[in-house]
């Protein structure tokens, strides 16, 4: 029994000292120690702990271009592309659970661990203010080997531009549509896109999914409105020929009895 019991107990402490497979953890630069860095590999979550007050901003390779950003629970997180679709920056706008984030490019998928932590004091040197990746070279020699770009995607149908606007007028869209499933926002000049949230019924805002296509910025999504936000300027964008949607030929049709003893 003794022999059972010491077995047992080294078995324990073998478990309790072997490190578990988590997220990977971003380290410092070489230089400024708030530039961080961390390896690529597809088959680990990067944990991404950002701090309130404070935007971080995510550089990808140079030949990459976002094509979609997805968040498990988007709320009170401001997430934008740049113009060039290889940066995205990350702000969280209010303390809230972690939850996760995937990020596809053309070339590679990135899984994020997202969380927040409260205000720090100017020059903390454990803000993350850049993460950049780096990648291995036998994967940038494999993607630079590759014959050609992948073929565009179709240019999208414009089934809806009847959207009016009010507020900021220095980041109004240059263009606005809807192809009766998603909403498509295109923007002249800079290097950053506001942050898109769309508007309930109650005026509630609500952050969305967007994506790159084609040059635009798409929200998944066809809404009543839109606001829109970068730094001080708040742009509202309205949705003119929003129709709710109404019941289809295979819907129930309204009763016209109203005694339930006669059912």
């Amino acid at each position: 029994m003794r022999r059972i019991l010491t077995a047992l107990v080294s078995a324990s402490l073998l478990l309790a000292n072997t490190p578990s497979q988590g997220a990977l953890i971003p380290r410092p630069g070489s230089g400024d120690p708030r530039i961080y860095v961390v390896d690529y590999d597809p088959a680990q979550v990067v944990e991404l702990r950002a701090t309130m007050g404070y935007q971080t901003f995510i550089e990808f390779a140079s030949d990459e271009h976002i094509e979609n950003v997805a968040v498990g629970d988007a709320a009170g997180w401001q997430i934008t592309p740049n113009r060039a679709a290889n940066l995205l920056f990350v702000k969280p706008m209010s303390e809230v659970p972690t939850t996760n984030m995937t990020v596809v490019t053309n070339y590679r998928r990135y899984s994020f661990e997202l969380s927040t932590r409260p205000h720090a004091p100017a020059g903390d040197k454990s803000i993350v203010y850049t993460l950049r990746f780096q990648y291995p070279e036998v994967a940038v020699a494999t993607v630079m080997a590759k014959p050609s770009a992948p073929e565009p995607p179709p240019l999208p149908k414009v089934a809806n531009a009847a959207y009016s606007y009010d507020g900021s007028p220095r980041i109004v869209p240059s263009r606005v549509f809807d192809d009766g499933k998603a909403t498509y926002f295109e923007f002249s000049g800079g290097d950053s896109y506001p942050a898109i949230f769309s508007l309930d019924g109650d005026k509630t805002e609500v952050v969305v999914n967007t994506y790159m296509r084609s040059g635009y910025i798409v929200a998944d999504q066809v809404s009543r409105g839109f606001v829109l936000r970068q730094g001080a300027d708040v742009t509202r964008v309205y949705n003119d020929g929003f129709h709710a949607p109404g019941p289809g030929p295979q819907s129930p049709r309204r009763r016209t009895k109203t005694c339930w003893i006669c059912l």
